[in-house]
């Protein structure tokens, strides 16, 4: 039977950037993905400038192409309350890229890459053995989940573990795009100045809709509690946006698995994605660094993402009012009387 200190299954930005620091600390390890990449990956595509300058200080060598954004457009029931100016530029890109170019940099640093689907995990007490679908078994010391919301390494750990919401998003060409209501107010005659959109309404539940502006095509989308395929186009179709062929994704928002030493979750398998924006890939770059650190320093995960466990309680409270029918009152007459405020807690929350 093969044997490697730490298996990772799935990829993605989180396995990929584990992978990458457990090779730089110079502990063997696996990544095992059914997908081949490149692959397309429904996501905004957005990094915030804390995500950026996390990854800058985890991989400072790591290059990638984005398009800068410095624009953000809010607007509440379809209409805009305010337009301004972020701090700190937003990188878009494009997550087939993004993640294929992470992936790469693990490859070329030695790590091992098995392009096959997970399908069984036993606990012994040698450590923790991996069935893939061919048949193909592997040896673990760790085994680590980054394998998204469908996560099987969850399943395992809960079976009955919940998805989370539901989010979908279309690739919009910018020349359609920029036909719709939304799209016309985003160009606002030059296309390096399309801002960043998102809509909130009482008639989402605990969600919202987004637009984000890439070089060829504007990611557009929407996801709240009560998602469908239907209520998903009720809420394009009102935003003025096109009808395309759309992608769906589940964002996990809830921790509800037994913590292990030696089986860890991480990014949206671990149900890290921020409660209130939903932003998944700085808990994916962090859970991921975490989870490196405590594989090669012995220290339990539970005690080195101490800090990330206490944010989602944190985030759950202030997404429940937030998304209320009194926050976004609040929010509206902020924008109206005190628009740089919100600005200024727009800026410090997406540094931070």
């Amino acid at each position: 039977m093969e044997k490697v200190k730490v298996l990772i299954a799935g990829a993605g930005p989180a396995g990929a950037v584990c992978g990458l620091l457990l090779r730089k600390r110079g502990v063997d390890c696996m990544l095992v993905d059914r997908a081949a990449f490149p692959r397309d990956k429904i996501c905004g595509g957005g990094l915030t400038p804390r995500s950026y300058r996390l990854l800058q200080r985890l991989l400072p060598e790591f290059a990638y192409d984005y398009n800068t954004v410095h624009r953000l457009q809010l607007m509440i029931e379809g209409r805009q309350v305010l337009d301004f100016r972020m701090g700190h530029e937003l990188r878009i890109v494009r997550r087939r890229d993004f993640d294929a170019r992470l992936l790469d940099a693990y490859r070329q640093s030695g790590g091992v890459f098995v392009n096959e689907a997970l399908v069984g995990i036993e606990e012994t007490d040698g450590g923790i053995v991996v069935t893939l679908k061919s048949g193909r078994q592997v040896a673990c010391d760790y085994l680590v989940g980054a394998d998204g919301a469908n996560s099987r390494v969850r399943r395992y750990l809960n079976p009955n573990s919940s998805h989370g919401i539901l989010c979908m998003e279309q690739y919009a060409p910018i020349a359609v795009s920029s036909t719709n209501e939304v799209g016309r107010q985003a160009m606002d005659g030059s296309q390096a100045n399309r801002p960043v959109v998102g809509n909130l309404s009482r008639r989402y539940r605990q969600g919202y809709y987004y637009s984000f502006p890439n070089a060829a095509a504007d990611v557009q989308g929407f996801g709240d509690l009560a998602t469908t395929p239907e209520r998903y186009r009720q809420v394009l179709g009102a935003m003025g946006c096109p009808d395309l062929k759309a992608l769906g994704a589940y964002i996990p928002q809830t921790i509800d698995y037994p913590l292990r030493e030696h089986i860890i979750l991480i990014g949206d398998a671990g149900g890290f994605p921020n409660r209130l924006t939903f932003e998944g890939i700085y808990y994916a770059f962090l859970t991921a660094a975490h989870a490196a650190e405590a594989i090669s320093t012995g220290r339990p995960f539970a005690v080195v993402n101490r800090q990330v466990f206490a944010n989602k309680k944190k985030e759950e409270r202030a997404a429940r009012l937030f998304y209320s029918n009194a926050g976004l009152t609040l929010l509206k007459g902020l924008c109206k009387c005190c628009p740089g405020l919100v600005v200024w807690l727009f800026n410090r929350a997406s540094e931070e």
